[in-house]
């Protein structure tokens, strides 16, 4: 992190310090607002919840931010690993999948096969086609596999 607020103890300043054993802020008609300088920070010895309803077409949970990081690496730096856009990732992948099925498609069909016999006609080969086959199965399958790689709850843009 880039700022790090003091802690109350050490603080220099003014400050307001509320202890109790529970706190409730409700606004039972508009919004709850935060504002600050410098950083809002949340802690817990426990579990930290954000909850919305239940309504997939209402409820959102947004994070707007240049620079989005979610957890640290091990010696508490940031991560430096980019996000990846599923839907991007997927369309690309599937046109490496296809071009892959159509160079194997190329060697069996379109390229000229040569024979060892002078004089014979040059010809497919029949035990080609049923590898290649058998590899556009295993590349379809791959390509079934790809929306499982998204996400059901995390957008990114």
């Amino acid at each position: 992190m880039t700022y790090i607020p003091k802690i109350p103890s050490v603080y220099q300043g003014n400050q307001v310090i509320i202890d109790s054993g529970r706190i409730i802020f409700n606004a039972k008609r508009d919004s709850i607002l935060l504002y600050s300088d410098k950083a809002i920070g949340f802690s817990t010895n426990g579990s930290f919840h954000f909850d919305t309803s239940s309504d997939k077409n209402e409820s959102k949970f947004i994070v707007n931010s240049p620079n989005i990081y979610l957890g640290l690496n091990y010696d508490n730096t940031l991560p430096e690993q980019s996000a990846v856009l599923a839907d991007d990732l997927i369309q690309i992948l599937e046109d490496v999948l296809d071009l892959i099925d159509k160079a194997y498609l190329d060697m069996s069909f379109n390229i000229s096969h040569l024979t060892t016999v002078e004089g014979e006609a040059t010809g497919i080969n029949d035990r080609n086609f049923s590898l290649v086959r058998k590899r556009s199965r295993e590349i379809e399958r791959i390509k079934d596999g790809l929306e499982n790689i998204k996400s059901q709850n995390t957008k990114l843009v």
